[in-house]
């Protein structure tokens, strides 16, 4: 079947956009109608067209950036490395153990986004978090992401939101392996760890969400200890698929 050439045209501003937008971290009408050389209009319905398809997402009134689907995308690349199906059996194992939710994460290019859940539901007040929902800078995962960002499978976009932790608070989380954040506001506490690629880089988070009083708090305690048995194992399996053996 032959493809009209209008509709190469408009595939090619698509990815023009979309590359302007990665090299730019946001876009606005001003900058997609200078890109694509056209008038303001017609980048307007460019824009408004790549938003209802979740290419998109407004940041604020004026500004766009990278929307749901290109998470979507860039999870299901990702899982062609396998980490998806092979973290699977291990988060299940974590939450039965320990009675947690726990929750992998990759990273989007500014923010860790939420790729599987295994909610534990064993209590009454348990913690529910959605697939590709996206993650904050104080986030304990975006702190193990900043931690490790020399070693990253992932670029960070120009103006990624930095984590609220000093240096030596990045340092430790590179000792230990273990994030330990808190939120106050919604009374909930996270703890994560890298998750590491056959070459080395860090590809995902593995972490334990759950109501704040019931996360311990050291670096050593079980949950801590059992996420990292779990990274292991993920990587272990990504490295060998057909390695069955347990953490």
């Amino acid at each position: 079947m032959e493809i009209a050439s209008g509709d190469l045209q408009v595939v090619a501003r698509v990815v023009q956009l979309l590359r302007l937008l990665a090299a730019n971290d946001t876009i606005d009408l001003v900058s997609a109608a200078e890109e694509l050389g056209v008038g303001k209009s017609t980048a307007h319905r460019y824009l408004a067209s790549m938003e209802n398809h979740g290419l998109l997402q407004r940041r604020d009134r004026n500004r766009y950036e990278f929307g749901v689907l290109l998470a979507e995308l860039g999870t299901m690349a990702l899982s062609r490395l396998g980490v998806l199906d092979l973290a699977g059996p291990v988060m299940e194992d974590i939450s039965m153990r320990l009675r947690h939710t726990v929750v992998l994460s990759v990273w989007n290019g500014t923010c860790p986004v939420v790729a599987k859940v295994r909610e534990d539901s064993s209590r009454t007040a348990h913690v529910s978090i959605a697939v590709g929902s996206q993650l904050g800078p104080n986030a304990a995962q975006s702190v193990v992401f900043w931690a490790f960002r020399d070693q990253s499978y992932y670029r960070f976009r120009p103006g990624t939101p930095p984590v609220n932790v000093t240096e030596a608070e990045l340092a430790e989380v590179r000792r230990t392996g273990i994030a330990i954040r808190k939120s106050p506001r919604d009374g909930v506490s996270a703890v994560a760890t890298p998750v590491r690629g056959p070459g080395g880089q860090v590809v995902a988070t593995l972490a334990v969400v759950d109501i704040a009083q019931f996360v311990p708090e050291e670096t050593d305690s079980p949950v801590a200890r059992a996420l990292l048995a779990g990274a292991v194992t993920i990587s272990r399996r990504m490295a060998n698929p057909l390695d069955g053996g347990a953490g």
